[in-house]
């Protein structure tokens, strides 16, 4: 599925990843991410597929992204994005906005923003320098590399 100046391929990050098929400037919106707005926390199943595409806008309020009709949610997470996703109530969608420049044929990122508690369950496969091998938080990287070094068994 693709979305204009956008296509969903094989990413070396993970899966699926959404990536430029035209150049995008800085602050130019790349693409929405559309879906069901929820008031209740996603049910999780046990046999719940891989691929999870719900976002956490607000406190009680959930974006479902699952649909085949939303591209975006193949944009991968970045320890080093070139995306934000913004959203303003009360849209019904989030939008991908370049942070800077994006040329033709990169790919699309964006922080996830997990909190600690939630790093610890992701892996991050970005590759970026900075990347602390976890999906968290730009702000609480810090908090999670004092963690990790704190928590490594002792000779």
């Amino acid at each position: 599925m693709t979305t204009p100046g956008t296509i969903s391929r094989p990413s070396r990050i993970a899966g699926q990843g959404l990536f430029a098929t035209r150049d995008f400037a800085p602050v130019e919106t790349i693409a929405a991410y559309t879906g069901s707005l929820l008031t209740a926390p996603p049910a999780t199943e046990p046999h719940q597929p891989a691929a999870v595409f719900i976002l956490e806008l607000a406190p009680g309020l959930w974006l479902d992204g699952a649909d085949l009709a939303n591209p975006a949610r193949h944009a991968n997470h970045s320890c080093e994005p070139n995306a934000d996703l913004v959203w303003h109530r009360p849209a019904t969608a989030a939008w991908l906005i370049a942070r800077q420049a994006i040329p033709l044929g990169q790919e699309i990122t964006f922080d996830y923003g997990f909190s600690l508690a939630e790093s610890l369950f992701h892996p991050c496969h970005c590759g970026a320098p900075s990347c602390p091998g976890r999906i968290v938080a730009t702000p609480l990287r810090i908090s999670l590399r004092r963690h990790l070094r704190f928590s490594r068994p002792r000779d």
